[in-house]
């Protein structure tokens, strides 16, 4: 590795897949693997070269400093808002992950996740999720900073379709590793992909992974709601030029009427 690594992703971005695979990538390279957040009070401390910074929500808060030094390469992933909004809304009603069931701390409100469950229809469901959890994703993905010389920029749609891995190549390179590191890291990309021979573990925490699947799940007025909400974020980050995209929907009966026990 010539350089040392910072991984940047957001919830539902793609971030368990990348994660296994530059864990796999560490552990054939002689790297040290650094999640972000369960060192953050210590990072300093904890990098050692060479190693791969991860992080799942590309909030670095006070060590965005490590974003900045000269040795570090930096790879942030996005997506299509629209599509984390499905993705997050179907994965939270389900996870188990702690949060989700945990009251906040002097709230007489209930845990995340039965209030997310206890709305009559999935319309409702997306909207309480637009305004909450998926909400502070998109806030998190348009806060970034994207003129970064030596950070790549790229988007989980495209990830997705590499089955040649030309596009991962470029990142491996750009990311530093050479010579016989490339084809770990394609290997690597390979095995843990979510189109290739994902473990079982990715599967079950991805609902498909399929790219555009907004186009058959919203609404006209889930749209609306949308656009109430981020009136600019598909044009800024780049998916959209207007928003032309809410002509092209239908109403659908399931989203609009039907209750969520039935779903």
């Amino acid at each position: 590795m010539k350089q040392n690594i910072v991984v940047a992703t957001h919830h539902k971005t793609g971030t368990v897949w990348m994660s296994t695979v530059f864990k796999a990538i560490a552990r054939r390279v002689g790297a040290d693997y650094v999640d972000f957040w369960t060192h953050f009070g210590r990072l300093d401390r904890s990098l050692k070269t060479p190693f791969i910074l991860f992080n799942h929500n590309s909030i670095f808060s006070r060590h965005a400093s490590q974003l900045r030094r000269d040795d570090v390469r930096v790879l942030h992933l996005i997506r299509d808002p629209r599509d984390v909004l499905i993705s997050a809304m179907h994965y939270h009603k389900k996870a188990d992950e702690p949060w989700l069931h945990e009251k906040v701390s002097g709230s007489k409100e209930a845990p995340y996740q039965q209030r997310l469950n206890s709305f009559a229809t999935v319309h409702e469901q997306y909207l309480f999720e637009l305004e909450n959890a998926t909400g502070s994703t998109i806030d998190a993905m348009l806060d970034w900073q994207y003129d970064r010389p030596n950070c790549l920029e790229v988007r989980y749609e495209d990830l997705w379709s590499d089955r040649s891995l030309s596009l991962w190549s470029h990142i491996a390179s750009f990311l530093g590793f050479e010579g016989a590191e490339l084809e770990v890291c394609r290997q690597s990309f390979w095995e843990h992909s979510l189109f290739g021979k994902a473990p079982r573990i990715n599967r079950r925490h991805a609902r498909s992974g399929e790219v555009a699947q907004w186009k058959r799940e919203f609404t006209p007025e889930l749209a609306q709601a949308f656009l109430h909400r981020f009136p600019d974020a598909l044009e800024m980050l780049g998916y959209e030029n207007d928003d032309g995209w809410v002509d092209s929907l239908t109403t659908h009966p399931r989203l609009d009427a039907q209750a969520c026990a039935a779903t």
